[in-house]
């Protein structure tokens, strides 16, 4: 039986040298596996000898590469608040003779579909909010305008969400849009 051999020791965080030089690409959209992937290429002659000194810990919103011992140095890049999320488990990295090339497994969408990333890391702090379903916020205005309206404001509303709960087609599908009680423009008298 062959025994693994321990991990190497890691160095204290601030003995680290981080790697401020990479690229990036991501898959076609609708190829599948979907992927983005992170090239480490400068500095890293040789790399392929300390393939087992090489690791990664990925989150769902993050990735940190560490290398210890390479060249008598340790590095690391660590990217917080990626563009979009990722599946940990279904990531990896690969190291090549000179090269690193970490895979990060794209999740699927709020549609089901892989969204496409316009940058590594997102420009600004992505929130829960902000991973809402879109839909939820025109409901939160119909709740409002049902709350605040008259009694012939409800009774249209309540109507339009029952038959929609039903399948079946929103009073006036067909004709005109019904009066709010706003004014309305007639944009061909313009």
């Amino acid at each position: 039986m062959k025994l693994a051999a321990p991990p190497p020791p890691q160095p204290p965080k601030s003995d680290y040298k981080t790697i401020t030089s990479i690229a990036w690409d991501q898959d076609d959209y609708g190829k599948e596996p979907n992927c983005v992937y992170v090239y480490v290429t400068s500095g890293m002659d040789g790399v392929g000898e300390a393939k087992e000194r090489v690791s990664c810990d990925f989150k769902k919103d993050s990735f940190d590469l560490k290398i210890v011992d390479f060249g008598g140095k340790s590095y690391r890049l660590v990217k917080t608040n990626l563009d979009k999320d990722i599946v940990p488990a279904e990531s990896k990295v690969v190291v090549k003779k000179n090269s690193i090339k970490l895979v990060l497994r794209k999740a699927k969408g709020t549609y089901g579909s892989y969204d496409t990333w316009t940058d590594l890391v997102a420009k600004r702090k992505r929130s829960e909010e902000a991973n809402k379903d879109p839909n939820a916020g025109l409901m939160d205005i119909m709740k409002q305008l049902y709350e605040d309206g008259d009694d012939k404001m409800k009774k249209m509303i309540g109507e339009t969400m029952e038959k929609s709960r039903r399948g079946e087609s929103p009073p006036d599908a067909d004709g005109p849009m019904p009066s709010l009680g706003m004014p309305t423009t007639n944009f061909d008298d313009l």
